[in-house]
């Protein structure tokens, strides 16, 4: 994804986005991102306070209170990683 402390200027369509989030997030391949799995991956980007952010992210995603990111809350992640990553979701 090329997130380099939280800016970013990629451009990709959210069937991308799902794929690469799956791919290179859910380390465990359960089909949910964790706040863990989340900060590892802006960690492995070079991104800045990504305990923080990878929390925050979770927590705005994560409409169920389940503490992950499933499948039916893609587009919480897709929200926030616009607004605070840089990244633009093509739909």
């Amino acid at each position: 994804m090329g997130i380099k402390g939280g800016v970013n200027n990629s451009i990709m369509t959210l069937e991308e986005f799902k794929k690469r989030m799956l791919k290179e997030i859910d380390g465990d391949k359960d089909g949910k991102i964790s706040k863990d799995e989340l900060s590892a991956a802006v960690r492995r980007h070079g991104g800045w306070f990504a305990s923080w952010k990878a929390k925050w992210g979770v927590w705005s995603a994560d409409s169920n209170g389940n503490g992950f990111v499933d499948d039916s809350e893609i587009r919480n992640l897709v929200d926030f990683a616009h607004k605070n990553l840089g990244i633009k979701i093509i739909f």
